[in-house]
Order: C-alpha cells, then structure tokens, then sequence
C-alpha cells in the first residue's frame, strides 16, 4: 500500500480559508481502480490530501501521476464548491505537489495543459500578438469566449472535453452559422457542416470530444485520462488555430 500525499492552495491569495479538523473523504473512481479514505486539512488556505492506494501511479499507464491528480482535484473541490455555495464565494482549488516515500516520487505538477505543445518566446509572442489583433473588430468579440473556454477546458480536467466542444460550438454560432435562417435545427445543421468542411473535418473526428462531452451535459462523467484530454484539447486547438489564421488574413 502507498500513501500519497497531496498539497495545493486554495486561491484567491488573498482569502484565509481553514477548515478546523481533518475532514473524511471517500474517493471512488472505479474505472482507474480508486476506492479510497482519505483525508483532507484545510489550514491557512493550504491544502493537504493524504491518499492510499495500492496502485504505483508512476508507472500505471492509464491512471499515472497527472490523470491521479486530475482525479483528486476533481473531487476534493467538490469540498470547497461546498463552502462557496454556502457563503456565495468564489474560492477555487490547484493541487500544485505530491510526494510518497514508499515510491520516492517528489513531484510537482506544472500549470500546461499539454505536454506536446512547445513553443519557444518568439513564437509565442508572435502569436499572442495575433490573436490581440483579432479583437480590433468588433464583430471579432465572439473570440473571448472560445478563448475562456478553453482555458477552462485545462483547468477543469472533468469538464476538459465539454469547455472543448462548447468552444466549437460558439465558432460554429458565431461564424459559421446564417443568422437570418429561421428555422434552428437548420441552421445549426448548415452550420456544423460548414464548419467540417471549411476545416477538412468529417463528422466522426469529432468522437472523441463528443464520448465526453455530450455525457457532461447531463450529469455524468465518464473515466477520462490525460492522454484522452491532450487529444481532445489539441483537436479543438487545431481548429480555433486555423479560424485565427482566416481571420487574420481576411479570408
């Protein structure tokens, strides 16, 4: 058996929060093999999460480090989106380390939502400064959305696939879709086939996204891995990237 041993913060920075005892916790997640006490302090707006499973997650394939964390700070933020909805808060929760003797792993967890993504300073300031250029039109403002949503897509792992699709589905609204159109399912039809071939896509690429998303929508989650979660992340970025660089060159 092995103990992790998880710490975070709770944000704002600003905010104290502490829970005065040590709270019992249940964590389940079946399909990746967890059904596990643990234990959670809250002190000083620190968080500690004490794991035991007999599961070296350094090596397991499926459920390694980061898809463990994912999972923890999943359900652990389900305690502090508790003690929001009591006080009208807007706490949030970053799992930032972990660490377990038994298997020396001292490991810290970074802030990037895919590891495959690479980008040296020049290139990213080239194309930061891209996509500030694109909200030099107004009728551009639909851009902020799919942006925050896919922000959110790397914070929230559960909701990776749904902030996903929903920014397709504000691309495919906002500029794809004839506004004029009268009749809704048509034009979300129309619109969703457009959008595939202006980007050479076909309705089964989206498959992955939809496994995941669709179920999100009504309050089930299916077990999903941070390998799954790259792939839908960088499926979506793929198409928000080729509708900047059509913006931008005023096609």
């Amino acid at each position: 058996m092995y103990t992790y041993v998880f710490t975070g913060k709770i944000h704002s920075e600003r905010v104290n929060f502490s829970i005065g005892e040590k709270l019992p916790f249940i964590l389940k997640h079946l399909n990746f093999g967890l059904d596990s006490k643990t234990s959670l302090k809250f002190e000083n707006s620190v968080i500690t999460i004490k794991l035991q499973s007999s599961t070296d997650h350094s090596k397991d394939k499926n459920c390694n480090l980061e898809t463990l964390k994912n999972i923890v700070e999943e359900n652990v933020r389900t305690v502090v989106d508790a003690f929001c909805f009591v006080k009208s808060y807007s706490y949030d929760l970053e799992i930032t380390k972990v660490i377990c003797g038994e298997l020396n792993i001292d490991y810290t967890f970074g802030v990037q939502g895919e590891w495959n993504i690479q980008k040296d300073e020049q290139t990213t300031n080239i194309e930061f400064t891209k996509i500030l250029k694109l909200f030099d039109r107004p009728e551009r403002i639909f851009m902020k959305d799919v942006l925050a949503d896919f922000r959110r897509s790397i914070k929230y792992p559960g909701m990776t696939a749904s902030f996903c699709f929903r920014a397709i589905e504000t691309i495919r609204k906002y500029y794809f879709e004839d506004q004029a159109a009268t009749n809704d399912n048509q034009r979300r039809k129309d619109g969703w086939q457009k959008l595939r071939s202006e980007f050479n896509l076909q309705e089964s690429d989206f498959g992955e996204i939809q496994k995941f998303a669709l179920p999100n929508r009504h309050g089930d989650y299916p077990a999903i891995t941070y390998q799954e979660r790259e792939r839908i992340m960088n499926f979506t970025r793929g198409i928000i990237e080729k509708l900047m660089d059509k913006l931008n060159t005023g096609n």
